[in-house]
């Protein structure tokens, strides 16, 4: 859904105006009583490991795995079943959204080595456009709209985005290095602008998180340093990531007019963040425990409660687990790492 998908709650939702880019409404309140989530494991394309990064309101999961011969594709996982989506002629691609109509977008790499971002419909993968360098290509889609970023040469001062709405492409005109993150029905984008890099050519925490609708946009603010949005819901609540003044990583909640640390209980450490939210105003993320090394998944039911961390399997050992998207019926996309003695690796699972 983050990146992608809240169509449950459109049709009683007036669309925006240009003039607003405040959320529309406030979502339902999250259980009192919260579910216990149990794990469902989605399996593999016939190697190794596996990835979910995308889940929509029917349940249906993408992401990508490795076939046997050990070059990763995207997948779609429905009803029980995984299935390769394919290429457009390169080796890789992987799935990064899907919509409540079952379109699925993602990158996949060209024969001629470029990257380009892809919409998969009605079993067809189409070429959308945007070639650029191997490592720079995204895309999201919710209710038919999509947003791509791209950068036709490397360097992150090169991201360029747009949005797709139907036959419509619409270039978003923000500050130059650039990307768009998540797309809500209502074709409301988020993403962050001013993206620098030093003479290694890494990231500076120059970027900031913006929303953008109908060419017009504003600035999200930050806790303090770089901030970047990860989800947008339908009420036009987002979640992401922001650095602090004095230089921890936390996950914010923007409410339409200001931003908010999420809460972190006293065991975690300088380093915690926020992938996605539902329409029930329910969050994934995750954080390190202090005196740790690995990140851990978490929800947290609403923008003012402590998180729980998510179940663990219960025969194996496991190092780390990643959340990465949420449905409105509060299942969860995202991957369990397991001990390497184990001999499991990373497995796409869901939480349900």
């Amino acid at each position: 859904m983050r990146r992608s998908l809240r169509r449950a709650m459109a049709m009683a939702i007036a669309l925006i105006t240009t003039a607003s880019l405040a959320p529309l409404a406030s979502p339902p309140a999250a259980a009192a009583s919260p579910k216990r989530l149990r794990i469902v494991h989605l399996g593999t394309l016939g190697g190794t490991w596996s990835i979910a990064r995308g889940i929509n309101n029917r349940g249906h999961v993408v992401g990508d795995s490795p076939l046997e011969s050990g070059v990763s594709h995207a997948f779609l996982w429905k009803n029980g079943t995984m299935t390769d989506l394919g290429t457009l002629g390169g080796e890789t691609s992987f799935a990064s959204g899907i919509d409540d109509d079952g379109r699925v977008v993602g990158c996949s790499e060209l024969p001629s080595g470029q990257w380009t971002p892809f919409l998969w419909h009605n079993g067809k993968m189409t070429d959308l456009g945007a070639h650029g360098a191997p490592g720079f290509c995204a895309a999201a889609v919710a209710n038919g709209h999509i947003v791509v970023t791209y950068a036709p040469t490397p360097g992150f001062a090169e991201y360029r985005a747009f949005l797709l709405s139907g036959d419509v492409q619409t270039a978003i005109d923000r500050r130059p290095g650039l990307t768009a993150n998540a797309v809500n029905d209502h074709g409301q984008v988020v993403g962050a602008d001013n993206y620098t890099a030093n003479d290694e050519g890494l990231p500076l925490s120059t970027y900031q998180a913006y929303l953008w609708h109908n060419g017009t946009g504003r600035e999200l603010g930050t806790l303090g340093g770089m901030s970047a949005p990860n989800s947008i819901n339908n009420f036009g609540q987002v979640v992401g990531n922001s650095d602090t003044a004095d230089g921890r990583r936390r996950g914010f909640f923007w409410n339409g007019s200001s931003m908010t640390a999420l809460p972190l209980p006293a065991d975690a450490s300088d380093y915690a963040g926020a992938d996605a939210i539902n329409d029930r105003g329910q969050i994934v993320g995750g954080y390190i425990k202090v005196d740790d090394w690995y990140n851990f998944a978490a929800l947290w039911d609403s923008p003012t409660t402590q998180p729980r961390l998510l179940p663990l399997p219960t025969d194996a050992r496991v190092t780390s687990t990643q959340a990465f998207d949420i449905n409105n019926s509060g299942w969860i996309a995202g991957s369990i790492t397991y001990y390497w003695s184990t001999g499991r690796g990373t497995q796409a699972v869901i939480w349900r």
